[in-house]
């Protein structure tokens, strides 16, 4: 028997570590996505200058991964969480925008 180390089991072993670690960040990568983003808390009170911004919405349901119904207002590259009862007034708010609009559009083609 020698006295120099075992190189090759060393050179197994850190082979071994490397794909261990690299296994693990793909897995936790790949999860994260996975992750679905709730609401965990609603507002009642959005102020209509903002449901005059939002551009869609989502609805969050309670059952499933989220633990509360919420509609979901994105609005200015956020997103806001609406007491469900918002949506009525959401609905409201967007065809006045889809009006404002296409009054826009009508006055820019006018003045051409």
């Amino acid at each position: 028997m020698s006295n120099q180390p075992d190189t090759v089991g060393l050179q197994i072993s850190l082979m071994d570590l490397r794909v261990l670690a690299f296994v693990l960040c793909v897995t936790i990568y790949s999860i994260q996505g996975a992750i679905p983003k709730c609401c965990v808390g609603t507002s009642r009170n959005i102020p209509l200058s903002l449901l005059m911004r939002v551009e869609r919405y989502d609805v969050q349901h309670n059952h499933g991964a989220c633990e509360i119904d919420a509609v979901v207002l994105h609005a200015n590259g956020r997103k806001y969480c609406a007491d469900p009862r918002v949506k009525k007034v959401l609905g409201v708010a967007m065809q006045i925008r889809k009006a404002q609009l296409m009054r826009e559009k009508l006055n820019s083609i006018m003045r051409r």
